[in-house]
């Protein structure tokens, strides 16, 4: 686990590590401070466990360099990746290790599920749709996308990664593809996180944006039909999706040039309404929030863009966090 100033949650990410139903003797916490300058460094060393490790990095390096750092001090045989705000149910780590017994497996991937009455509810309704396609894709061993919670991974596919790379748990869950490896979820197994406000969600899906855009380059070669299956779950999980503003946009533009008729006339003014009630998502509170789900989605697309945008002409570099709510009790 890589932190960066969690101070207001990690208590509770370690009560929630050390809690899990596995052996102690088979067990490593290593843990780096990514130049962390608040009372994390401090927190974890309260618990005064030996299954903890601590390393503190003076310099600022970013998530990635620093995974990179730990992947060569770790022991085990399966390696967790997992963020400072996604705790696991007690059982989880045993349900996800059960699945390695299944030599084709390299990653394997919990259910996950966002809470937080505050947080948008449109986006709740894309979780629930979300899990449900990791299940199908699962079961053929193709799942796409895992999410950087909580990701069980067969060391010797959990090299390291390039520095730059912006998206890292999308990047170790696909590139086992590349040497004929299954990835696949645990259903029962399950990391809870915290949904976020609209705000929010829209900044995290214009990074996510950026990764995909920059993943979708790096393992191009993955979209050929010699990889089968696989091939075609990336292509329409992943790359359809970043065409979808493109999609959106053409439907516009299309039903505009067909105004003379009826159904485009309606389909138009209902698109622009649409477009011009956006603003909505971030002032509505309340039963109406759900009412904005069309809104919500048009704003996600929007953000896909934005996200394409910034990968081309700025590049951020180390952390970008939302904002953390203490959840240590």
């Amino acid at each position: 686990m890589s932190v960066h100033n969690e101070e207001a949650i990690i208590a509770g990410k370690m009560k929630n590590l050390l809690s899990l139903d596995y052996p102690e003797d088979k067990l490593e916490i290593i843990i780096g401070s990514d130049g962390s300058n608040d009372r994390t460094d401090e927190i974890i060393k309260s618990f005064n466990d030996p299954r903890v490790r601590l390393i503190h990095y003076d310099d600022q390096s970013g998530k990635v360099v620093v995974q990179n750092r730990l992947l060569e001090l770790a022991t085990g045989e399966l390696v967790l990746f997992t963020d400072a705000d996604a705790l696991l149910t007690p059982d989880s780590l045993r349900m996800l290790v059960d699945k390695f017994h299944d030599p084709k497996v390299a990653v394997v991937h919990p259910a996950f599920q966002r809470v937080n009455k505050d947080g948008s509810p449109a986006e709740s309704f894309y979780d629930r749709w979300e899990n449900r396609v990791k299940d199908w894709e699962a079961k053929i061993g193709a799942l796409i996308g895992c999410y950087g919670y909580a990701n069980l991974i067969r060391k010797e596919f959990a090299q390291p990664i390039p520095d730059e790379i912006i998206i890292d748990d999308f990047y170790l869950g696909i590139r086992p593809f590349r040497y004929g490896m299954d990835v696949v979820n645990e259903p029962r197994a399950l990391v809870i996180t915290r949904a976020e406000s609209e705000e929010i969600e829209f900044r995290r899906k214009v990074r996510i944006s950026s990764g995909n855009l920059q993943a979708l380059l790096h393992f191009f070669d993955l979209l050929s039909p010699r990889y089968g299956k696989k091939a075609w779950v990336y292509f329409s999980h992943k790359v359809l999706r970043m065409l979808i503003p493109f999609l959106l946009f053409s439907i516009l533009v299309a039903s505009g040039v067909k105004l003379h008729q009826p159904f485009f006339r309606v389909l138009f003014f209902l698109q622009l309404i649409a477009y011009a009630t956006l603003p909505l998502v971030f002032y509505a509170r309340g039963g109406l929030r759900r009412l904005l789900v069309v809104q919500y989605y048009l704003l996600m697309n929007i953000a896909l863009v934005v996200g394409y945008w910034r990968y081309f002409f700025r590049r951020d570099r180390f952390w970008q966090k939302t904002p953390r709510i203490d959840k240590s009790g």
